[in-house]
């Protein structure tokens, strides 16, 4: 079950970022990989912090650096 906390940390947005991918993979044949997989990873990412209530320009930077290490987490992951 996915709480709130997941989507914040490096781990849980990963995970939640590779389920998502592989999911879009299935429906989407062409999907370009390292962008798409940023940008899943970043809204991963700053969806947990909005929803988290404070935002700060410095929450805004680490979650900006967490969606990056997410996203390299997942292609290193795949093996791409």
């Amino acid at each position: 079950m996915l709480t709130l906390t997941d989507f914040v940390t490096v781990a849980g947005a990963t995970a939640i970022t590779a389920a998502v991918l592989s999911l879009l993979r299935e429906i989407w044949k062409t999907t370009p990989e390292p962008w798409c997989t940023w940008a899943l990873a970043e809204v991963v990412v700053f969806v947990g912090g909005f929803m988290a209530g404070r935002v700060t320009v410095r929450d805004a930077l680490v979650w900006f650096v967490s969606g990056v290490v997410a996203a390299a987490a997942v292609r290193a992951s795949c093996g791409k």
